[in-house]
């Protein structure tokens, strides 16, 4: 492989973990945009852009869906275009990266970045290095959340691959976030198998097994008082969320609801008054416009802050969330076809890859509502790929 190729190669998968790296140079520059830009200039250079018939169609959607979103509910056209070019030249970027390395090759990278920034997070853990909090760890990220999320499909593909050490270290420091998605993401791993008939009687007393278990530890736990540091996470998450689920319904919340809950909760309740006032969708970009539109039927808790109280305003705290409102019943669409996918990826053994990125999206769709972080369109690619590798070469 020549060097430009090899520079290529692995500054594209390095990109993905660089989210909170940035440095000021008149302005804050983030590293992803500078290997984007500069990793996009080169594959024009060498005239390796290419552009699939799909996102063609894909983008002429969006567009026209977005004009008409700003003509009938005058949200902002800048909006609109600002996440057209960046979902555009992210997307086109990984596909052509995707298409000129394969997802073998690609994933084997990502895995040997996957396990030295593991490693890194530890020491930078143990040494209180950019730490979240003094009790969660998230590493070069600049959440827990975004650090388990990444590290997902690593999770999986070291396990079903037997390489063990990488697992269980990899493993360790997902636990260490103490990231309720990065949890949800570890019982999809357990459970999935199970799916299969073939591996139900192999897996399914082992998920009793642990799910019994969790219950009574979950028991011993529900009646200790809540502190937001020494807590049981999960268990505090799941008292949060059934006292505060009616604030989705009407908007207003108790003095004693948990930010994160708040702010899921607040962003579920302007995504469904936008689902039932405009059931199309408002148009990609218009979300933050639509919370302002119904931000004044909201109650937030007295405790918070100005600055809090409209907290992931421009992101929905959720991609989920964030595409329900955009698209609206389109966005049926968008998850039927995801589910569909992922329903074929997992009849084929031969898939393994593909399958790994399936638990990185789930919890992106829960917990992550931008539409281009670094990672985004490397996994969904990856996931969307059915290219045979054996037909790629590296000279």
């Amino acid at each position: 492989m020549r060097q430009l190729d090899k520079y290529l190669l692995y500054t594209s998968v390095l990109a993905i973990f660089t989210e909170d790296i940035s440095f000021k140079y008149i302005i804050d520059w983030k590293l992803f945009y500078l290997i984007l830009i500069t990793n996009f200039a080169i594959l024009a250079y060498k005239n390796e852009i290419k552009i699939h018939k799909n996102f063609i169609y894909f983008f002429l959607f969006l567009i026209i869906h977005g004009v008409l979103g700003f003509l009938i509910y005058q949200n902002s056209i800048v909006s609109l275009i600002a996440q057209i070019l960046g979902i555009g030249i992210s997307s086109i970027f990984y596909f052509n990266v995707v298409k000129k390395f394969g997802v073998k090759l690609l994933t084997k990278i990502y895995l040997q970045f996957a396990y030295f920034f593991a490693i890194l997070s530890l020491i930078m853990f143990y040494f209180n290095i950019n730490t979240f909090s003094k009790y969660r760890l998230n590493g070069i990220m600049s959440e827990p959340a975004h650090y388990a999320a990444i590290m997902l499909p690593a999770v999986f593909l070291c396990f079903v691959e037997k390489k063990y050490l990488k697992f269980i270290i990899i493993l360790v420091t997902i636990f260490l976030t103490q990231s309720s998605v990065g949890f949800i993401g570890l019982f999809l791993i357990l459970i999935i198998p199970i799916l299969k008939v073939k591996y139900f009687l192999k897996y399914s007393i082992v998920v009793f097994l642990i799910a019994i278990a969790s219950f009574f530890y979950l028991k011993s736990k529900w009646n200790e008082p809540i502190d937001e540091n020494r807590s049981n996470k999960v268990v505090r998450r799941l008292k949060e969320t059934h006292e505060t689920f009616s604030s989705f319904i009407t908007g207003k919340f108790n003095n004693n609801v948990n930010l994160s809950s708040y702010a899921f909760i607040s962003n579920a309740f302007v995504t469904k008054s936008v689902l039932i006032d405009k059931p199309l969708g408002t148009g990609l970009g218009a979300y933050k416009h639509e919370y302002d539109k119904y931000y004044k039927y909201l109650k937030p808790p007295s405790y918070l802050t100005t600055s809090l109280r409209k907290i992931n305003r421009t992101d929905a705290n959720s991609l989920f969330l964030r595409i329900l409102s955009d698209f609206g019943l389109f966005a049926i669409v968008i998850f039927f076809i995801f589910i569909y996918k992922s329903i074929l990826i997992f009849r084929n053994d031969s898939k393994k890859i593909q399958q790994s990125t399936f638990f990185y999206l789930v919890v992106k769709l829960i917990r992550e509502g931008h539409y281009f972080p670094p990672e985004f369109y490397f996994f969904l690619l990856i996931f969307f790929n059915n290219t045979d590798d054996e037909n790629i070469t590296h000279s």
